[in-house]
C-alpha cells in the first residue's frame, strides 16, 4: 500500500513538472529543482546579483577554489567545506573566513570583502577546473628576484629569497606562491615596525601547506603537486608576518 502511494505521488510530480515545461509557465518546484541541480555542478561560473560580476567556483578537488573573473591577477582562494549555521555548507579559507555558502535548496551566497553581509549569487554556466599555468625554472627564478627587489624597496633593506627546487609539474604552484607572498607583504607593509625582524624568505617543500616565522626567516611550505591548494593564502602569510616569532 505504501509503495503504491509513493509511486502515485511520484507520477503526479513528474506530470506537474512536465506540464510546466510544456506550457512554459512558471513552476516554482521545477525551478527550485533545476537551480539545485545547477548549483551542484562541480565547477561553474556564478554571477553576483548586485553587480553582475562573475566568479569561478571549482569543487573538483579535495579543496574548493574560487577566483573572480574580472580580476585576472587576483588570488585564487582555496576553500574548505564546513557546516553552515542553519544548514547548508560554508566554504572557508585557511584563516577561517567564510567566502561562499551553499544551501540544500541550491541557493548560493557570496561573501566578498566589499560585502561582508553577503550577496546572492546565481549559477550561470559550467566551467573547467582551475589549475596554475605551467611555468619554467627561469620564470620562477626571475619572479623570486623581482619579489626580493620589491620587498627591499618597500622595507628599505635587503631581503633574501630562497626556494627548494620543485618538480616541473609543480613550478606553477611555486611561481604562484611567490605572487601570494608579494600580496601578503603588500597587505601588511604599513606595519613596518613589526616587520623589522624579517630578513629572509624561504620556500620549502612539504606534504601540506604551512607558513611560520623562524627567527628572522619567513618560512612558507608548499606541496607543489596539489595545485593551488598546495600553498597557504596571502592572508594566512600576512598573519604569520605580523606574529611574534618567539611565540611560534
Amino acid at each position: 500500500m505504501r509503495v503504491g502511494m509513493t509511486r502515485w505521488l511520484i507520477a503526479i510530480l513528474i506530470a506537474a513538472l512536465a506540464a510546466g515545461a510544456a506550457t512554459g509557465m512558471q513552476n516554482p518546484l521545477r525551478d527550485r529543482l533545476l537551480r539545485n541541480e545547477r548549483t551542484q555542478q562541480v565547477s561553474g561560473w556564478f554571477q553576483r546579483a548586485d553587480t553582475g560580476e562573475f566568479f569561478l567556483f571549482d569543487r573538483s578537488g579535495d579543496a574548493a577554489l574560487l577566483q573572480e573573473r574580472d580580476a585576472p591577477d587576483s588570488e585564487v582562494l582555496v576553500l574548505y567545506p564546513d557546516r553552515a549555521p542553519g544548514g547548508g555548507t560554508a566554504f572557508i579559507t585557511d584563516t577561517g573566513r567564510e567566502v561562499i555558502r551553499l544551501t540544500g535548496l541550491g541557493g548560493a551566497t557570496y561573501f566578498p570583502r566589499t560585502s561582508p553581509d553577503g550577496v546572492i549569487a546565481d549559477f550561470a554556466s559550467p566551467a573547467g577546473a582551475l589549475a596554475p599555468p605551467p611555468r619554467s625554472p627561469d620564470e620562477v627564478r626571475e619572479r623570486a628576484e623581482e619579489l626580493a627587489s620589491e620587498m627591499a624597496a618597500a622595507l628599505d633593506r635587503s631581503i633574501s629569497i630562497t626556494y627548494a627546487p620543485a618538480p616541473r609539474a609543480g613550478l606553477g604552484v611555486q611561481y604562484d606562491t611567490l605572487h601570494v607572498i608579494a600580496r601578503a607583504f603588500d597587505a601588511v607593509r604599513g606595519e613596518r615596525r613589526r616587520l623589522r625582524g624579517v630578513e629572509h624568505v624561504r620556500i620549502d617543500l612539504g606534504e601540506t601547506p604551512a607558513a611560520y616565522r623562524q627567527e628572522s626567516t619567513l618560512v612558507v611550505v608548499i606541496a607543489p603537486l596539489l595545485g593551488y591548494s598546495g600553498r597557504p593564502s596571502s592572508e594566512f602569510i600576512g598573519q604569520v608576518l605580523l606574529s611574534d616569532p618567539g611565540a611560534i
